[in-house]
């Protein structure tokens, strides 16, 4: 085994390095057992027959959940119309007039991780990135291979510099060896971060000033709208502060492929594209109490942009964690005191939604991929346990209360769909004098009421998706009905790929199988066989 020596400094396993492996465990153990209890609320009610607790927390959940249905609705309105706003602006016009010194500096990495792609996915990525309106000549191409697939990868890419190389201002690649001591496999974090801190380190042998450069780091099959770099570039120089934030599209959308999935995978691939918009435009930051302070909450995502000195201050990514997208985020907010900042435009970018050779297979992989976000969770105890070492004077608690309170709301909200699903069924099974209480006969009324009433205004929703997703234009109608329907699938991915995989990461951490658990399924970028 090789020893790394390309790790955060002050970390062990994504822990801060000095921590005891007890104290470890139990920031481990939280999430699982914080959503354990909430799975197990309908047999606890059931079995000490407390009816009018089941009743008054179905009230509770019924009412946040209608409330949060209503922001959810205006929330991906008001996404849309910043879209449309967003790409009717001349975003260079908008530079020039701002600070064109500055942009004239500026350069840009674009950092594309790859393992087992073929040039079928890679050449419309490059071709799309060739034509940001930034210019191609200020983008630096970084192609980061694994070790295992390198011959295929090398061949790729003197394929694609072939093709390329006249366009973009520099084209490298790194090799990021397999088999490094502690590191995770099947996540990208890894390799962008022995590929990252490698062209770092040869910028600076050549004199660079590496702030004057923005990383992009994205999956290998985005493709960006033209003017998404200029947008970003305009937000850069206006922010305060712009080298504590990161950068980001509000509109992720998975419109490559996403007409030729199976319904499951585009119904929920199509949901968190609009539960992103949603995301940006009322939950990007909390205000914090008694002052105009705001603490930002809204974490990174697949793909992002930040200043090139930004990511070495806060020591790229940790290739020890099963995490290298929201890790990026808790790491930087962990290691700033709660300062870091996120900050989003509304132009759109294209990636794929998960796709295999076969219907089955696709369902197969996209489960695959789900239970590794899940285990991305691990980003809460490390950063429990890194705010637990900070001081006060440079974290305040407040900052820390708020984000606590963050994590236990995600943690809450996969538990609810269970539980308004089964909460009266398990209650009626255990408890056969329940079915006889006017809970029982009002309740079931009471919520196909009020689900009538969600399910109305989720109707909206179905013209905003089309709004970032457009149908195809040679549709039957009936097409168009089925489309409609396959919309309220998301009920059933609720209990399927959007939970069953994060409970089953959740818990094999807490208990303790997460040292074990060192390799994960890499996503593979294929079409299916029609």
């Amino acid at each position: 085994m090789k020893e790394n020596k390309y790790k955060p400094v002050d970390r062990d396993g994504g822990f801060p390095k000095d921590m005891p492996y007890l104290k470890r465990r139990i920031f481990e153990i939280i999430p699982g057992l914080f959503v354990w209890i909430l799975l197990l609320l309908p047999f606890i009610f059931a079995l000490t027959r407390w009816e009018e607790g089941l009743a008054i927390y179905v009230a509770f959940l019924v009412a946040y959940w209608s409330i949060r249905n209503l922001k959810f609705t205006v929330g991906v309105f008001i996404g849309i119309r910043r879209m449309k706003r967003d790409l009717a602006t001349d975003w260079m016009k908008k530079i020039k007039e701002t600070n064109e010194e500055k942009f004239n500096e500026l350069r840009y990495v674009y950092l594309c991780p790859v393992y087992s792609e073929s040039l079928e996915i890679l050449k419309p990525s490059f071709e799309a990135w060739s034509k940001s309106d930034v210019g191609a000549e200020k983008i630096d191409v970084v192609v980061a291979m694994e070790e295992k697939k390198k011959d295929l990868q090398l061949e790729n890419y003197e394929k694609l510099k072939e093709m390329y190389g006249d366009k973009f201002g520099s084209m490298t690649y790194y090799i990021h060896p397999a088999g490094i001591e502690g590191e995770v496999a099947g996540v990208k974090g890894a390799n962008i971060n022995w590929a990252s801190r490698h062209y770092v380190e040869k910028l600076e042998k050549e004199g660079k000033d590496i702030s004057n450069y923005l990383l992009i780091t994205c999956d290998s099959d985005l493709r960006p709208h033209p003017k998404y770099l200029s947008a970003v570039t305009y937000k850069y120089l206006t922010v305060d502060e712009p080298d504590n934030r990161f950068y980001a599209t509000a509109i992720h959308t998975f419109n490559n492929n996403i007409w030729s999935v199976p319904s499951m995978i585009r119904t929920q691939s199509n949901m968190l594209s609009l539960v992103q918009i949603q995301n940006w435009v009322v939950d990007k930051y909390k205000k914090l109490p008694f002052s105009n302070e705001k603490i930002f909450t809204r974490d990174t995502f697949s793909s992002y942009i930040v200043n090139l000195a930004t990511l070495k201050k806060y020591q790229y990514w940790d290739p020890e964690i099963a995490n290298d997208d929201t890790a990026f985020f808790w790491n930087a907010l962990m290691r700033s005191g709660g300062s870091f900042k996120s900050q989003e435009v509304y132009i759109p970018t294209y990636n794929d939604a998960v796709e295999n050779e076969t219907y089955f297979k696709s369902h197969v992989s996209f489960y695959k991929q789900q239970y590794r976000w899940g285990w991305g969770i691990f980003t809460y105890p490390i950063s429990l346990a890194a705010m637990s070492k900070s001081n006060n004077k440079k974290f305040p608690a407040i900052k820390k209360f708020y984000l606590i309170k963050v994590m236990l709301e995600y943690l809450w909200l996969l538990t609810l769909v269970f539980f308004l699903t089964f909460g009266l069924l398990i209650m009626g099974a255990f408890n056969p004098d329940f079915q006889f209480t006017g809970i029982a006969y009002y309740l079931p009324r009471i919520l196909s009421y009020v689900f009538t009433v969600i399910t109305v205004l989720n109707v909206s929703v179905i013209f905003y998706r089309r709004q970032i997703t457009p149908v195809p234009k040679d549709w039957k109608w009936w097409r168009h009905v089925v489309d409609i329907a396959e919309t309220f699938l998301i009920a059933i991915n609720m209990l399927t790929f959007s939970f069953i995989p994060y409970i089953q990461a959740m818990t094999e951490m807490m208990f303790g199988l997460g040292k074990f658990k060192r390799n994960f399924y890499v996503t593979e970028k294929v079409k299916i066989k029609k």
